[in-house]
């Protein structure tokens, strides 16, 4: 199936802008979000979410995600390169429902979880998100998994996360860093092509752990992250352990 072309010729590129306005963005769900990165998430850029392990970084990019769907209808296909979907279903639940995973046993065990999710299926049965811990993220499996869904008449994602970029697999030939240079710039000239938001959780490397507050720098594969990420979002523990402003308060 052929992709539509975005127009090129600066008179219809003027059209489209005078009709359209300014650059159509996606709502985080977050107020504060949304402001940081100029009004929201734009069609075709890349978004880098960086932090070391326990950071938040897979909490801060399902939240996003849930919130886009079930609040803002967007159409989001999660991509999850590490978790399980079982657990990221689980942490979906936690979110939703405000309530720790300890105590959603405890609920299953006396017989009342079907009640307590109700609200919840309802609103997966009317989204479009899907989360998927069976395949790559190269973009050749990209690509089978928009044809698989072309198929079956499914609208590809308006949202593509990717969780996270370091558990990607390269084949030989190359070093990691060339070839993380080299997909990371594929990955944005797919974003583009499909108008795709697409949102990838990062590592930082071992010496941001001996800083208290993260920089770009200390990104893995920093040098061609920090070329193509149209913006890159650092999480760092000494935030989340100030307690300043939960995720959902703001």
């Amino acid at each position: 199936m052929t992709e539509p072309v975005s127009p090129t010729h600066v008179y219809d590129l003027a059209m489209a802008y005078l009709q359209n306005g300014e650059f159509p963005v996606y709502s985080s769900g977050f107020r504060l979000l949304d402001r940081a990165i100029g009004g929201g998430f734009m069609p075709g850029s890349i978004y880098i979410i960086a932090g070391r392990p326990g950071t938040g970084k897979t909490s801060l990019a399902l939240s996003i995600a849930r919130r886009m769907v079930f609040d803002g209808g967007k159409r989001v296909v999660y991509l999850s390169l590490e978790m399980t979907a079982h657990e990221l279903m689980e942490r979906l639940v936690c979110q939703l429902t405000r309530t720790p995973s300890e105590i959603l046993k405890q609920i299953r065990e006396s017989g009342q979880l079907p009640t307590k999710l109700e609200p919840f299926l309802r609103l997966c049965q009317a989204s479009k998100f899907r989360i998927e811990d069976a395949r790559g993220a190269t973009l050749s499996d990209l690509g089978l998994m928009f044809d698989e869904m072309r198929r079956v008449e499914e609208p590809i994602p308006e949202v593509l996360v990717i969780d996270h970029l370091q558990h990607q697999l390269f084949s030989e030939g190359m070093s990691r860093a060339e070839a993380m240079a080299n997909y990371l710039s594929d990955l944005k000239m797919f974003s583009k092509r499909h108008h795709l938001v697409l949102i990838a959780c990062s590592q930082l490397n071992r010496e941001a752990a001996k800083e208290r507050k993260a920089q770009l720098h200390q990104l893995k594969s920093s040098g061609a992250l920090e070329e193509v990420a149209d913006c890159v979002l650092l999480c760092e523990q000494a935030t989340l352990e100030a307690g300043k402003l939960t995720l959902e308060e703001q």
